[in-house]
Parts: structure tokens; C-alpha cells; sequence
């Protein structure tokens, strides 16, 4: 397997280009950039200096995995049509993560019971929860946006929260590596579907939406 991974959510863009065999890594070229522009500025730049320093083709990839958020609107969009494009181009099986189960991988071990919560918009939250398991996680609480009154109800039956922000502060950075780590983790394969289902994660609607659903505003 050559997987390229991309991961557009925060300010920070990440590609990685790994070629895995037997389920184990055996090689990994990857690149990070600020978004000092638009990720939309860089992304095909940085691709293609990772594949000129792997030494592969487009061609020689085999599968695609990418962080559909949430995240940032415009930024997210990004990384998903870079891989979504790719996809249908080569037809090219594609393996999707959303950003609260990367991080739930990343501050967990096994038999943890983790909530995750990054920092939405105004006093809200993004939250899901998962449980840690040897070989994958298990989704314990979908993702969802939650305020903080709410998060406090689900503290309980989990043994670690790690709120964005707060006294249980957590470290919400993501790359295109962990996509790769994840997925070994977890042996891959049930993870790939088409590029029909590669969309963005947008787990709030828009301003104006929520505003509507709480009688804010008034429709026209």
C-alpha cells in the first residue's frame, strides 16, 4: 500500500506519503506548512514536493486518507477536494477520519474511555466520545456540538475528558501523520470507501441556521 494522507482542519496543513506493507510502516515522507496564505495556495505545491522526495508518481499511489474535520469552514475544504479529486481521478479507495477520533487516538491508551472537545464557535463545543480499544477505537458518543453544562453530563461515564481551553486542556493538533498511525492501528481496510463519500464534517450549521432553529431569526 502507498497511502497519501492529508489533513487541512486547523491553521497548520500537513501531507504524508507512506508505504506500508504487512500492516507495518516501512517507509514515510511527510510535510507541514503554516497557513500564512490559504491552504488552497500551497497544498498541490507541498504535494508535489513530497511525491518528487519519495521518488513516486501519482500512479503509484494506491490509497488516499483524509481529516474531514471539524475544523476550520474553508480550510477543511481544502484537503477534502485534494483527496476527493484524487480519488475520482484514479479511482483511488479513500479511508476518512474526523479530527475528535484522531485526537482520541492521540491522548489515550488502551481501555481509556475518552471525551473529546475542541473549541467551536461563541461558548460551544465539538465533542465525541470513544473507547480505546487494542486494536481500533469505539465510538462511545457521536460528534456533536455541546456547551459546557453539556459536556459535564457525559464526565461521568468517561475516565478521561480533555476539553480545548480548559483546566482539562487538550492539545488539538492533528497531522497528516496520525492518519497513517490511526490506521495502522486499526489494519485499514475496512476504513476505504469511493470519493462519493468524501465530504467535509460540518457538525454546526451555518450562523444564520442555528439562529433560525432558535428563533432568532425568521425565515423570509
Amino acid at each position: 500500500m502507498i497511502l497519501l494522507a492529508a489533513d487541512t482542519s486547523g491553521p497548520q496543513g500537513s501531507l504524508a506519503l507512506a508505504a506500508v506493507q504487512g500492516g507495518r510502516l516501512v517507509s514515510l515522507v511527510e510535510t507541514q506548512w503554516d497557513k500564512k496564505a490559504a491552504h488552497s495556495e500551497v497544498a498541490t505545491l507541498q504535494l508535489q514536493e513530497v511525491m518528487d522526495r519519495a521518488g513516486r508518481a501519482f500512479r503509484d499511489v494506491t490509497h488516499l486518507a483524509v481529516n474531514i474535520g471539524p475544523g476550520s469552514f474553508t480550510g477543511l475544504r481544502v484537503g477534502v477536494s485534494l483527496i476527493r479529486t484524487f480519488a475520482y481521478a484514479q479511482a483511488k479507495p479513500v479511508a476518512l477520519f474526523n479530527r475528535l477520533e484522531v485526537l482520541a487516538h492521540k491522548n489515550s491508551v488502551t481501555g481509556d474511555k475518552v471525551l473529546i472537545a475542541t473549541k467551536a464557535v461563541q461558548n460551544f463545543y465539538y465533542a465525541a466520545g470513544y473507547e480505546r480499544l487494542a486494536a481500533s477505537l469505539r465510538e462511545t458518543l457521536p460528534p456533536q456540538s455541546l456547551d459546557l453544562a453539556e459536556l459535564e453530563k457525559f464526565r461521568a461515564t468517561h475516565t478521561k475528558v480533555l476539553v480545548e481551553g480548559t483546566k482539562d486542556d487538550l492539545d488539538s493538533f492533528t497531522n497528516a501523520r496520525d492518519l497513517v498511525e490511526l490506521l495502522l492501528l486499526e489494519g485499514g481496510e475496512k476504513r476505504f470507501s469511493d470519493w462519493t463519500h468524501v465530504n467535509p464534517l460540518y457538525i454546526r450549521a451555518s450562523e444564520a441556521e442555528e439562529k433560525m432553529k432558535r428563533g432568532l431569526l425568521k425565515p423570509l
